[in-house]
């Protein structure tokens, strides 16, 4: 028997402020039915066979694709049990070359911690695996048959990596749950929240006005971890309302609900490049710039971007001046930043409050495919600590350093489709962009014992050294 759910989970360590802009994107769904987590530039799916205890370990690209084991080398997985005891698995290569195996005897229920450690490129990389915060949502809804017209209720329970339910979650955009909805022609789109609710469980009602074909997009954050989107699918019985076609003329203006809205993109929308949307707003009868929105749970603006099949998901926010006060209007021009992973077409929802009435306007885009090798290469000097970049964080989440003596620190981040284009140390006044596909070298040199924070510039990721 192996484990049946998914679990994203992240190398953060220490988690802040909700970044404004953020991956989005449904978990890797695993494809030999084990866990899907992020390491360095790699998904990495662990299948653990039970009660056999059996491991297999494949690694994939940034796309979702597997590349051949023989990619990285000297594989070793290093558990912690609950009684403190340690256990070091060396992993080999399969016949099928794609995957490393390893056997252990120990009972897996007891695993209470886990390291995964390869090289790549030379480079040695060491992931933990946080089961604390490695969650999976269960979907399930009453009545049994949902039916158009009539209210269902849609119901979720958390678990961790061992089955049990978790009851609290993490308050993000003042919602501990969000959700969105959306049809299978992206015709419909809505977005509720389900509730903590008794039975532990997060709940929400929703009356679907037509039957057919739903896909559900839970976004939730564990407590001390980072954010995560599952999707489900779900089958609504009754009339079928007549199917929408994808409008494919990519309009750039936009009027809903009396607000003209204007797209525009800094580049061309290619995979693999960070791109800044900015959506601007008028007023449909006046023509003025808008200055009276308000805020939305907690932002300007919620964004929704999905493919036309479906597969791609991504929720972000406007970017806003962290010293601006709440007292000031609403800016006229909203900015987002995102990147893509994947060429498809797109619809975008970004939903805006005014005069009490939540409006989503609708956009159509096409992205193509970017150039750059599908796994990027990274060059670290000699010396220096290689620190990934990815929607998980950054890896690893904690450096020890000591005082006075010189710190290089080598960050690679490998694609677009995180918050991590630049990396802040506050208290050193050191601000750098971090391209994708390229590796950013920095010295630091600490100057006092204890903790040296460092984030991406959303505040989304966090990291930190810990000077002795």
């Amino acid at each position: 028997m192996r484990w049946r759910h998914v679990i994203v989970v992240s190398a953060l360590a220490v988690v802040g402020d909700r970044c404004l802009a953020h991956d989005g994107r449904p978990d890797p769904a695993p494809k030999y039915g084990g866990v899907v987590f992020t390491s360095g530039t790699f998904d990495i799916e662990a299948v653990l066979q039970k009660p056999k205890g059996h491991f297999q370990i494949y690694f994939m690209d940034a796309a979702g694709q597997d590349v051949p084991a023989s990619v990285v080398s000297g594989v070793q997985l290093v558990i912690r049990h609950s009684n403190g005891s340690r256990e070091s698995l060396d992993f080999q290569v399969d016949n099928s070359a794609k995957a490393w195996v390893a056997s252990s005897s120990s009972a897996d229920a007891s695993i209470s911690a886990a390291v995964v450690s390869y090289e790549f490129l030379d480079i040695p990389i060491h992931t933990e695996i946080p089961f604390a915060s490695a969650l999976h949502a269960e979907f399930q809804y009453e009545p049994k048959v949902a039916a158009a017209g009539q209210p269902v209720q849609l119901i979720f329970n958390v678990r961790d990596f061992f089955g049990k339910t978790v009851p609290a979650l993490e308050v993000v955009h003042e919602k501990q749950m969000h959700l969105m909805i959306v049809s299978q022609d992206l015709g419909e789109f809505y977005h509720i929240h389900p509730e903590p609710s008794s039975g532990e469980v997060f709940r929400v009602p929703h009356t679907f006005a037509h039957g057919g074909n739903y896909k559900l997009y839970a976004d939730y954050t564990p407590i001390g971890g980072t954010g995560r989107i599952e999707a489900f699918d779900l089958k609504v019985q009754g009339p079928l309302r007549r199917p929408i076609p994808l409008d494919r003329r990519e309009l750039r203006t936009v009027t809903a609900g009396g607000i003209r809205m204007g797209l525009a993109m800094d580049r061309e929308l290619r995979t693999g490049e960070d791109i800044t949307f900015s959506m601007s707003l008028f007023d449909a009868n006046t023509g003025a710039p808008i200055h009276n929105l308000q805020r939305y749970l907690g932002a300007w603006a919620h964004i929704a971007v999905v493919s036309d099949d479906l597969q791609d998901f991504i929720h972000v926010h406007p970017i806003e001046d962290a010293t601006a006060s709440s007292s000031v209007p609403s800016p006229a021009t909203i900015q987002t930043v995102t990147g893509f992973r994947r060429p498809s077409l797109f619809k975008m929802w970004v939903q805006v409050q005014r005069d009490n009435e939540i409006t989503a306007v609708p956009f159509v885009f096409r992205v193509a495919a970017g150039g750059g090798p599908a796994v990027p290469k990274t060059q670290v000097p000699p010396g220096a600590i290689l620190v990934t970049v990815s929607s998980s964080g950054f890896d690893p989440p904690l450096i020890p350093a000591k005082v006075g003596k010189p710190l290089k620190l080598a960050f690679f981040r490998s694609d677009a489709q995180n918050c991590g284009r630049e990396v802040l140390f506050p208290d050193l006044g050191v601000q750098r962009e971090l391209p994708v596909g390229q590796t950013v070298v920095i010295d630091i040199t600490p100057r006092k014992t204890g903790s040296l924070t460092f984030s991406c510039g959303m505040k989304m990721l966090h990291g930190e050294l810990l000077v002795r």
